[in-house]
C-alpha cells in the first residue's frame, strides 16, 4: 500500500467552516474506490486527506469538489501526482457569475459527485429543476453533459442563458442558440406559459460536424411544471438546492395563505413532475435547511414518490441560520 495525500482547496474551507475536513473525508470513502484508511492530517500547517491504496484512479480524485493537489507520501516528502480532469468546458465557468443567492460551485460539485456515483456510464442529462442562474448547469458542462433548468423568475434565467453565450464566444467554442414560447394547461385545467432558452455547443468545427455536442437548456417557468416541459423518464439525474430561508410561494394562488419560508408546500406540489421526467433507476439529490425541514420529512417524501434513500452523512453547519444537509434517492418506482 501507498500513501497519498490530497491538499484541500482554500476554497472548500470557507464553504464549509470547521466541518470542510470531514466532509472531504466522506466524499472521498461515499465515491467507493479502493483506497483505505482516509484521515485527516495537517502537514506543515496545511490540511490534507490521508488515505492509502495500490492503484490510484487519478480522474476520479482529480474532479473531487475538494482537490486542489495530489501528492505521494514518500517519508517525509511530497512527491506530485499529475491530475487529469479531462473537463468539457474549463471549471472556471462556474465561479465567475457572482449573485445573491448563489450555491457555491464546490457544493454544487459535491452533490454532483454524489449523483454520478449512481448515474450510468452514458451520455447524461441532468436537470436542476430551482436552478436559479444556472450553477448546476455550469457544473454539469464542465462535466460534459447535457444540462437542463427551470427557474421561475425571468430575469435570472435570461442572464444565464446571455451569460453562457458570452463565455462560449470567449472561450472560442462554437455554438448555436435558439429562443421560443412554450405552454399548456395544467392538471387544474389553467394554462400557464413559459420561455425556452437553448444553446448547442462544440470544442470544434470538426466536433460540431460529428454532432459530438453538448446541450444547454434553461427554461423561464414554474417548477411545477417540470412534467409538461419534458418528456417522461428522459432525465438520468434530478440536483436541487432548495432556497434555505427566502420566501417562497405559489404565484399563482397569492391569495392563498400568502407566503413561506418552508418549502416543503412547494416540493410537495413539484415533486410528482420531478418523479415523471426521472429515468428509472435515474438519481435525485437535495440540499435543504434541516431547521425549515426535517431529515425524517424528507426521507418520507422521498419514499412515498418510489425513491429508495441512500445512507449519507453531509449534514453541515453553514450559518447561524442554516443547517444544511443533502439526500440522496435512486428511483425504483412506487
Amino acid at each position: 500500500m501507498t500513501t497519498y495525500g490530497i491538499m484541500q482547496s482554500p476554497r472548500h474551507k470557507r464553504v464549509y467552516l470547521n466541518e470542510s475536513g470531514g466532509i472531504a473525508a466522506r466524499e472521498l470513502a461515499f465515491m467507493g474506490g479502493s483506497w483505505r484508511n482516509i484521515r485527516e492530517e495537517d502537514i506543515g500547517g496545511v490540511p490534507y486527506i490521508l488515505f492509502d491504496c495500490k492503484e490510484l484512479d487519478i480522474r476520479m480524485l482529480s474532479r473531487l469538489s475538494f482537490t486542489h493537489a495530489i501528492f505521494e507520501l514518500q517519508g517525509r516528502l511530497l512527491a506530485p501526482v499529475i491530475k487529469d480532469t479531462d473537463y468539457y468546458i474549463d471549471e472556471d465557468i462556474s465561479a465567475i457569475l457572482k449573485y445573491s443567492g448563489k450555491t457555491n460551485e464546490l457544493f454544487t460539485r459535491l452533490m454532483l459527485n454524489l449523483a454520478l456515483a449512481y448515474c450510468p456510464d452514458e451520455k447524461i442529462k441532468l436537470l436542476d429543476p430551482m436552478a436559479g442562474k444556472g450553477t448546476t448547469l455550469y457544473e454539469g458542462l464542465v462535466r460534459g453533459m447535457d444540462v437542463y433548468g427551470v427557474e421561475i423568475e425571468p430575469k435570472p434565467a435570461y442572464e444565464s442563458f446571455t451569460y453562457i453565450k458570452k463565455y462560449l464566444e470567449l472561450a472560442r467554442y462554437k455554438h448555436s442558440s435558439h429562443t421560443e414560447k412554450t405552454g399548456g394547461i395544467d392538471v387544474s385545467g389553467k394554462k400557464f406559459s413559459a420561455v425556452r432558452y437553448q444553446v448547442e455547443m462544440a470544442r470544434s468545427k470538426e466536433e460540431q460536424k460529428d454532432k459530438n455536442i453538448c446541450l444547454y437548456e434553461m427554461i423561464a417557468g414554474d417548477t411545477r411544471h417540470v412534467g409538461y416541459f419534458y418528456k417522461k423518464n428522459f432525465f438520468n439525474a434530478v440536483l436541487a438546492d432548495l432556497p434555505y430561508g427566502v420566501l417562497h410561494g405559489a404565484k399563482t394562488k397569492p391569495q392563498e395563505a400568502g407566503l413561506t419560508r418552508n418549502a416543503m408546500g412547494l416540493l410537495q406540489e413539484a415533486m410528482p413532475g420531478w418523479i415523471k421526467v426521472l429515468k428509472f433507476g435515474g438519481v435525485m439529490v437535495l440540499a435543504w435547511n434541516l431547521f425549515l425541514i426535517g431529515r425524517k420529512q424528507m426521507e418520507e417524501l422521498f419514499e412515498k414518490h418510489g425513491l429508495t434513500v441512500v445512507e449519507t452523512d453531509f449534514a453541515h453547519r453553514l450559518d447561524q441560520a442554516t443547517h444544511r444537509d443533502l439526500i440522496i434517492g435512486v428511483y425504483k418506482g412506487v
